[in-house]
């Protein structure tokens, strides 16, 4: 064999062998990732009137006079499990309308930190923090007016109140500074787990 040709076949011969050596040739390598869960918040209220349902079985009253002062709290707390919230609330007396209507609105003493604003809707002025109540007001006075045309008379104070989260969200306010709207935003309920069967 001449020398041309054993170089060539050694040649060969270890280029076969890197090939070889490079296909089992293992490599140091890593890989990560990361997982993120989000788990979003919720607003939840309760609304209820510990006094006067305490008071009157039933949440009635009866034989009520003309400048007779009602106990009458509607209280909305902010639950443990909700987020930070501002709060809204509103009064219907569907029974009554007009002057009637009116004379008894003047008689029902909202606390002060609530302001008449949007749609009707008072507006609580603090953002409330979550195991935080708030009282809307704690009692009304039947009108002195009323004479025997508002005998027998019935009628429901009904109070609704709202809530929408604090964060990231920025209300109305008017020329004082006062909350006094939502930008349009419409309330719906919330229906977390302790509500599905």
């Amino acid at each position: 064999m001449n020398k041309k040709k054993l170089t060539a076949l050694v040649a060969s011969l270890g280029l076969v062998a890197c090939i070889g050596v490079g296909a089992t040739l293992a490599y140091f390598t890593d890989s990560a990732n990361t997982e993120n869960t989000v788990t979003m918040g919720h607003v939840n209220i309760d609304l209820s009137e510990p006094i006067f349902s305490s008071e009157n079985e039933g949440n009635a009253i009866s034989n009520v006079m003309p400048n007779q002062r009602i106990t009458k709290d509607p209280t909305i707390l902010v639950k443990q499990d909700s987020q930070p919230a501002y709060i809204r609330a509103k009064i219907d007396i569907p029974e009554l309308e007009g002057e009637a209507e009116e004379e008894l609105l003047k008689e029902i003493n909202i606390n002060s930190r609530w302001v008449k604003g949007e749609n009707d809707y008072y507006y609580f002025q603090n953002i409330v923090n979550p195991g935080e109540e708030v009282k809307f007001f704690t009692k009304v006075t039947i009108p002195s007016t009323w004479n025997n045309d508002y005998v027998n008379k019935k009628f429901q104070i009904n109070v609704t109140a709202e809530a929408i989260q604090a964060d990231n969200f920025e209300p109305n306010r008017n020329d004082l500074n006062e909350i006094s709207g939502w930008n349009g935003v419409n309330a719906e309920t919330y229906t977390g787990p302790e509500f599905k069967n």
